[in-house]
C-alpha cells in the first residue's frame, strides 16, 4: 500500500471526479486510476462506485476513507515532529468562505510565506458549514468562514473568533417603488442572492416563512459588485455585507433597510483541525493576518 495510493482516493472524493484529482495532484487521469486499482487491489475490495457522477463510495470505501484521512495526517505530523523544531515545511490547505473571498488575500498570503518559505499554502472556497466539515475531517488544514451568532464549533475543531460580519438588507434609492418598512411589506420582492448553500440566504428564507412570505429569486450570483449593481438599477432587493456595501462605488445608489426582524449577526472565525503538530504556527501567523486585514 502506497502513500500516493491513499492520496489519491482521498482526493478523488474530495473532488468528486477522477479529472477533478488529477488536475489537484498534477498527474494525468490514468495516473489516478492505476492508484486507486492499486489500492482497491491492495485492499481487496472496490472502494469507489465510478458509475455515478460525481463518483461515490461503496460500503467499504466509506469505512476506508477515514482511516486513509487519519494516516494521511499521521503522516503529516510525522514530517512535522521530524523536523526537530525548525522551520515548518509542508503543504497548508486554507479553505475561504465565499462570502469572505471579496477580501484581498494576496498580502495576508504573501507575509505567511516570507515567513515560511518552505511552506506551501493552498487555498479553498466553499460554503462556510462543508469548510468546518472539511477541516473537522482533515482534509483542509484550517479555513475562515461564518457562523451564525452564538453557533459553537465542534469538539474535534480548535478556533478563535476574529470579528463581526454584519448583513445588510439593501434596496435601490429611489426609484419610484415604496420604501418596505416592515416584514410583511416584503411580499411580492424580488431578491438578488448568492446560490443556495449561502448561511445568510436560508436565513432569510426563514424568516420570511414564519411570516407567511415567498422567497421570490429573480438573480442568484456569488459576485457582489454585480449584486449591488442590479440592486441599484432596481431589479430586487440584496443581502449583503456592511463592509462591501461601504466600499462599493454604487453605494450613493443604494439604501440599506432597517427592517425589524430581519437580523442576521455572523461571526467570522478561523479554525484548524486538532491535532495539527508542526503547522500550529503557519496558522496562527495566518490568523494574525488576517486579523489585521479584517
Amino acid at each position: 500500500m502506497e502513500f500516493d495510493d491513499l492520496r489519491a482516493f482521498v482526493t478523488v472524493v474530495e473532488a468528486g471526479s477522477l479529472s477533478g484529482a488529477a488536475r489537484e495532484l498534477y498527474v494525468t487521469q490514468s495516473a489516478v486510476t492505476r492508484r486507486l486499482q492499486r489500492l482497491e487491489t491492495s485492499i481487496g475490495a472496490p472502494l469507489l462506485d465510478r458509475s455515478t457522477r460525481p463518483v461515490s463510495l461503496t460500503g467499504p470505501g466509506q469505512v476506508v476513507l477515514e482511516r486513509c484521512r487519519r494516516l494521511l495526517n499521521d503522516f503529516r505530523e510525522v514530517r512535522a515532529a521530524a523536523a526537530n523544531g525548525h522551520l515548518p515545511m509542508d503543504e497548508v490547505k486554507i479553505g475561504v468562505a465565499h462570502a469572505l473571498t471579496e477580501i484581498t488575500l494576496t498580502e495576508p498570503v504573501e507575509e505567511v510565506r516570507q515567513k515560511f518559505p518552505k511552506v506551501a499554502l493552498r487555498l479553498f472556497t466553499g460554503w462556510s458549514h462543508d469548510l468546518l466539515e472539511r477541516v473537522r475531517s482533515g482534509s483542509v488544514d484550517a479555513a475562515v468562514f461564518l457562523l451564525a451568532e452564538g453557533e459553537r464549533l465542534p469538539a474535534e475543531v480548535a478556533g478563535q473568533q476574529m470579528g463581526e460580519e454584519r448583513l445588510l438588507v439593501v434596496s435601490a434609492r429611489g426609484g419610484g417603488v415604496p420604501r418596505p418598512r416592515r416584514i410583511q411589506d416584503l411580499g411580492g420582492a424580488n431578491w438578488i442572492l448568492n446560490p443556495e448553500g449561502c448561511a445568510a440566504r436560508a436565513a432569510l428564507r426563514r424568516t420570511l416563512l414564519r411570516a407567511n412570505i415567498n422567497m421570490i429569486v429573480a438573480v442568484e450570483t456569488y459576485n457582489y459588485d454585480l449584486q449591488l449593481s442590479l440592486i441599484a438599477r432596481n431589479r430586487g432587493l440584496g443581502l449583503v455585507p456592511e463592509r462591501i456595501l461601504l466600499r462599493s462605488r454604487l453605494k450613493s445608489l443604494l439604501r440599506p433597510l432597517h427592517i425589524p426582524g430581519l437580523h442576521f449577526p455572523l461571526t467570522i472565525w478561523v479554525a484548524q483541525r486538532q491535532p495539527c503538530t508542526g503547522l500550529d504556527a503557519v496558522i496562527a501567523e495566518l490568523s494574525r493576518v488576517l486579523m489585521q486585514r479584517l
